[in-house]
């Protein structure tokens, strides 16, 4: 099994103002009478950077794996974390993404090169969605126009938790195509918001500045559904480097990049546990 060490440096945010444009209104959000199974594991702490099996209940459509990630657009750990999923994913189907920097207000990990996931075309049986639940600057939703994301209405700081978990429900409700939206929009809203972290005292939503949803990947297939609720890789990883930079790298096989080819093969190994094929890990990049 492959380990990705981790580095725990989580980012502040500083938010500002930042232009309405269009909008998918709150008040339009009915909350789903659905109630989520209950995991088989009671899981107190999650680990840093690392999956956890949270059930062995199969959340994807029949006979496919899902990879669910949960993101926002000025996100430096999602923006490092891109290119695992994209190296982890390629095999399996044809992104349709935009290159792009992470907030460059953010006091610890700014301008971080990644990529935005607009959509996923799979030839296999393994599906990839993503949800993009804030704006660039953290302080507005983010909704997609033209094939970019743009800010939609504004959020206030002391909103955010809440403002997120609503676009994160209605995202999937609108993006899934099937009846267990819910229980993946709550498997993400658990870990993210009332599970604390290994080394902290507190989730992951809550030992950021302000308090947020930050990043998350659940996997779900025939053999279970496993959750990341933390960095795979450390946001500061990729700090200083271009986007083009970091293709020169992944181009040549990685290149230097241990850490995204790492946590690319280790993504890799989930989906393949939770296919229940028990195949080979095969070198991305």
């Amino acid at each position: 099994m492959i380990v990705v060490i981790m580095v725990a440096i989580i980012p502040s945010y500083i938010p500002h103002n930042s232009k309405q444009t269009s909008s998918i209104s709150s008040s339009t959000y009915t909350e789903p009478a659905g109630v989520l199974a209950q995991p088989e594991y009671n899981v107190s702490q999650i680990p840093f950077g690392k999956f956890i099996k949270v059930s062995n209940q199969d959340l994807a459509p029949p006979g496919k794996v899902e990879v669910i990630e949960q993101s926002w657009i000025g996100c430096p750990v999602g923006a490092v974390a891109s290119w695992a999923i994209y190296g982890a994913l390629e095999k399996w189907g044809t992104f349709i993404y935009y290159n792009h920097t992470s907030d460059p207000l953010d006091t610890v990990a700014q301008n971080i090169p990644g990529l935005i996931f607009e959509n996923f075309k799979p030839n296999s049986t393994v599906e990839f969605h993503v949800v993009y639940v804030y704006n660039e600057y953290l302080n507005g939703s983010a909704v997609l126009d033209n094939g970019t994301f743009l800010s939609g209405y504004p959020i206030s700081e002391n909103q955010l938790v809440p403002q997120g978990e609503k676009i994160l429900n209605q995202s999937l409700k609108e993006t899934l195509n099937q009846t267990d939206w819910y229980n993946i929009s709550s498997l993400f809203i658990k870990y993210e918001t009332q599970v604390k972290v290994e080394g902290y005292n507190n989730s992951s939503a809550y030992i950021v500045k302000p308090p947020h949803l930050n990043f998350g990947i659940i996997i779900t297939g025939p053999n279970g559904t496993w959750v990341d609720a933390t960095p795979l890789i450390s946001p500061t990883y990729l700090r200083g480097m271009t986007v083009n930079e970091v293709w020169s790298q992944l181009d040549h096989n990685g290149g230097n990049l241990t850490a995204i080819v790492s946590a690319a093969n280790y993504i890799e190994l989930v989906i393949n546990e939770a296919s229940g094929t028990g195949a080979p890990v095969v070198s991305c990049f």
